[in-house]
């Protein structure tokens, strides 16, 4: 099977795992790759990450973790059958980049999928969010 023409094993990379890209994951990548500060985008079955920084174990994963010092990233689940997309991790050090990560997936994401945050514990950030964007939804 040929690598589809958006991965180009720099930037935007695919598990091994994953047999078959969604359509909904490749737009998720390119949108995402339009971010400057994502340097590192992969995708998974049933997920995506991206990240400014690589793992440093074998894997070269995007690191995500909520907080992180230097840190811009996130992690999606992607459910193509139920048309469900989840915020599962977002962290970001640089001011604007968090918004500009959650205008990407919108941007990329259908409007008949259902677009959810599942645990808040950003202090606002979410809140003001779902404000500005009401197809978000927040529990």
């Amino acid at each position: 099977m040929a690598q589809p023409h958006f991965i180009d094993g720099e930037r935007i990379r695919k598990a091994h795992a994953l047999k078959r890209i969604e359509p909904i994951q490749e737009r998720l990548a390119t949108q995402l790759a339009e971010i400057p500060e994502l340097r590192y985008i992969k995708l998974f079955p049933g997920r995506l990450t991206a990240s400014n920084l690589l793992s440093q174990e074998g894997k070269k994963n995007p690191v995500v973790v909520v907080g992180g010092t230097d840190l811009v990233g996130l992690e999606l689940l992607i459910d193509p059958v139920m048309e469900t997309l989840q915020f599962y991790a977002l962290t970001s050090a640089v001011k604007g980049c968090g918004r500009r990560m959650v205008e990407a997936v919108l941007a990329a994401t259908p409007e008949d999928w259902f677009v959810v945050v599942v645990m808040d514990w950003s202090g606002g950030f979410w809140q003001r969010m779902a404000a500005d964007y009401p197809r978000l939804q927040v529990f």
